[in-house]
């Protein structure tokens, strides 16, 4: 499978319900001060949100892990 249609299919996965609306209303007014596709700016706004949930989550979990030592 070509690897950025893998990219956007996991960021446009990422955007769902309000997420969804935020990033359609943000991507289009970007994706035509860019050379970027609505599609791909939609994706890396959900990728960024993706990334931004697991962070959230991970940081606090790792640092119950270490203090359990």
């Amino acid at each position: 499978m070509n690897t950025t249609k893998t990219v956007n299919a996991l960021g446009e996965s990422a955007l769902t319900g309000w997420r969804g609306r935020v990033g359609g209303a943000v991507a289009r007014p970007i994706a035509r001060r860019t050379r970027f596709s609505e599609q791909q700016v939609r994706a890396w706004i959900g990728i960024a949100l993706l990334a931004y949930l697991l962070y959230r989550f991970l940081r606090p979990t790792i640092a119950a892990l270490r203090s359990t030592d």
